[in-house]
């Protein structure tokens, strides 16, 4: 059994203090809290405001077998943490050894928001979420989330991209080389993170964060920017969607299939054309939802409204 100091999640005061301790590290932190501004947060408020582009609703009809669940709203929220504390736990299991493995880490997370704030500059995308604040948690979201940034999801492409980041680092510096872990259990905490990467993904969806639409674009999205994300690997997360602790969900089955068709679809448009990029399919797919003529802000208002 992995060891409930490296399962449990990290607060942020270690590695405050830990970006704080090396100047390369704090460069790095700062690079993604400006990208973070830049690139997700400045879009939204700025459309939210000056309304200077368009807003695509992306709801799937599936979206509504999926029961909202409040309570899942800590896990939703844990997705900075979790890329925070494998950040902390990277130096404190290989030290001054992965310094430039941890610099690139952070590098890479920047590089995520600004590729997908390349796709929100562009064209924003909504989902209808509840309109109540139900707790605090509720309220802060809200407050700071416009909610038109969703296709692709920056959370599931986040949480993902953190186990897939870790486990290259760990299968390069060696499993043993780890300090504080007993045989094994290095690969038992990279399991872990993409056991955190399943949940908060399926998270998502039940506190109505985003469609399964968004899911599906996400993987596509990783698919490209990850080769060892590939078909399988892609394939086996979906699988592992709804199965544990999601008893009832008469719908799972059709959910997972549909991600993987979502994915897939992306995929094939992709290879037909791959000289436009990675970006093209995405786009394309929201501007099909644009084209079917829906007002998207009334369908929110008035999905909102039966919730």
């Amino acid at each position: 059994m992995l060891s409930r100091r490296l399962q449990g999640m990290l607060g942020y005061a270690r590695p405050l203090g830990l970006a704080l301790s090396r100047p390369s590290f704090l460069r790095c932190a700062l690079r993604v809290a400006a990208e973070a501004l830049r690139s997700f947060f400045l879009p939204q408020f700025e459309n939210a405001l000056l309304r200077l582009r368009p807003v695509v609703n992306v709801d799937h009809p599936l979206d509504a077998a999926i029961p909202f669940d409040p309570s899942r709203v800590k896990k939703y929220l844990e997705f900075v943490q979790l890329w925070i504390a494998t950040f902390y736990r990277l130096w404190r299991f290989y030290g001054r050894a992965a310094g430039r493995d941890i610099v690139d880490f952070l590098e890479a997370i920047r590089r995520l928001y600004a590729e997908t704030g390349s796709v929100y500059r562009t064209v924003h995308t909504t989902t209808t979420r509840p309109a109540k604040n139900y707790n605090l948690r509720f309220a802060v979201i809200h407050a700071v989330d416009p909610h038109l940034d969703c296709v692709p999801s920056l959370h599931v492409i986040l949480v993902v991209a953190n186990w897939l980041l870790a486990s290259e680092i760990v299968r390069r510096r060696g499993v043993d080389r780890a300090r504080g872990f007993g045989a094994g259990q290095a690969d038992l905490w990279v399991r872990s993170l993409r056991d955190e990467a399943v949940a908060i993904t399926e998270s998502v969806l039940y506190v109505k964060q985003h469609s399964v639409n968004c899911v599906g674009a996400s993987l596509y999205y990783l698919k490209r920017r990850f080769p060892a994300f590939g078909d399988e690997e892609a394939d086996a997360f979906v699988r592992d969607l709804f199965v544990a602790g999601s008893a009832g969900l008469e719908a799972a089955g059709e959910i997972r299939r549909v991600i993987l068709d979502v994915c897939s679809a992306m995929d094939r448009v992709y290879a037909l054309r791959p000289g436009r990029g990675w970006r093209e399919p995405i786009l394309e797919f929201i501007r099909g939802f644009a084209r079917r003529g829906t007002e998207p802000s009334r369908i929110a208002v008035r999905a909102q409204s039966r919730i």
